[in-house]
């Protein structure tokens, strides 16, 4: 440290975790910010010091305050430094969407026609089914984008953010400190086998966000994404104590609608608009060797995993009975979202048993509700 970053009001000795800190600071100043040498030391020595004794409490106007204005890493998605989760039961592919996500900012590609706006490392923890994961980036891999050379790194070690933080953010400083790329994201994959405790002590989800609040201080730029299961008894909310969704900047639920379709709804977004819900299906992908050839286990068998497509969906239409829902689905479900009056009649005696003097009364209600429009003989959705 340099002379003058000293007259800086008192001077303070920092100790190693503060050291490092301060030149990360002063090298992104000078480099960053066009600052010489002795400015940067400066300016990087008065945050570490504020950072030290606290900012002096005081209330200022509001009026005329600067706006910071959203950065994104996922356009619309996830923002810089935010902590985010994606919840859903088992069986609606999460880790299959989260290695999507990671692979995507890692490489660049659109997450699902999102514009990656924020390029960099990212550093993937899974704390179950590790080889699995192997496989499903695999998988991503070979179908969208190599990863071989992307700074994209998984986690080796215990996994406990309650018993065993420190040694996992001792490995995560090291990783950022020899990677070139900036670090950007960490997936904890899943809260509850990273908390290494009960999800629904609030206690232990508190010190457990206090461990995740610990890594974005560390390192302001990254943003932490949960990955997490929904509640035993009420499947629109995340397992477990409540503060972690009051915790969260932005959440992302996953469920399967009846025709399997995987529906990722934004049930949370501080800062700005909800995303509309987007689908997925899922695809069989056979994992390939580095010669192009099929991987065969022991059995002689191919190994496979799946990568997430995105496909169509309109969200259903809320207050409709079940007859209503029922001529609804079966217009979707056409090509050009229409049925001929008397083949609609037809299908709807069959599959409901109903009269025609019901299927009229149905086509009266969505008519006026304007769900509906007849046209030359063609029943057809609005």
């Amino acid at each position: 440290m340099r002379k003058n970053a000293y007259n800086n009001s008192a001077t303070i000795l920092l100790n190693d975790t503060e050291k490092e800190r301060y030149n990360e600071l002063a090298g992104k100043y000078q480099h960053d910010c066009g600052m010489t040498r002795d400015e940067a030391e400066y300016k990087a020595y008065g945050d570490i010091k504020e950072a030290r004794v606290g900012k002096k409490a005081r209330f200022v106007k509001i009026g005329g305050a600067p706006i910071t204005p959203i950065r994104w890493i996922v356009k619309g998605f996830l923002e810089v430094g935010a902590l985010g989760m994606i919840f859903g039961d088992s069986g609606t592919y999460k880790s299959f969407l989260s290695v999507a996500l990671s692979s995507c900012v890692a490489t660049g590609r659109p997450f699902f026609n999102m514009p990656i706006k924020r390029k960099g490392a990212v550093y993937y923890i899974a704390a179950e089914g590790q080889t699995g994961i192997i496989r499903r980036f695999r998988a991503w891999s070979q179908e969208n984008q190599p990863i071989q050379d992307a700074p994209l790194y998984r986690y080796e070690g215990i996994v406990s953010l309650i018993g065993a933080a420190d040694v996992l953010i001792a490995a995560l400083d090291e990783a950022v400190q020899s990677e070139t790329e900036p670090p950007v994201l960490v997936i904890i994959d899943t809260w509850s086998r990273s908390l290494a405790n009960d999800d629904s002590d609030t206690s232990a989800a508190a010190e457990g966000l206090y461990k995740l609040d610990t890594i974005r201080d560390k390192f302001p730029d990254i943003a932490v994404m949960i990955v997490h299961h929904t509640g035993h008894a009420n499947k629109d909310r995340a397992r477990g104590a409540s503060l972690l969704h009051a915790a969260v900047d932005s959440e992302y639920k996953l469920a399967l609608d009846k025709d399997r379709k995987i529906v990722m709804t934004n049930t949370k977004n501080k800062e700005s608009q909800p995303l509309p819900p987007l689908a997925f299906k899922p695809r069989v992908v056979n994992l390939l060797d580095g010669h192009g050839k099929n991987i065969l286990n022991g059995d002689g068998e191919v190994e496979t995993s799946a990568v997430l497509e995105m496909v169509g969906y309109t969200e259903p239409i809320k207050g409709l009975g079940a007859n209503q829902t029922w001529v609804v689905d079966t217009l979707k479900r056409q090509d050009d979202n229409r049925l001929h009056y008397s083949d609609l009649l037809t299908a709807y005696k069959t599959d409901l048993g109903h009269r025609k003097t019901q299927f009229d009364q149905t086509l009266d209600g969505l008519i006026s509700n304007n769900i509906i429009i007849k046209d030359n003989g063609y029943i057809l959705l609005t």
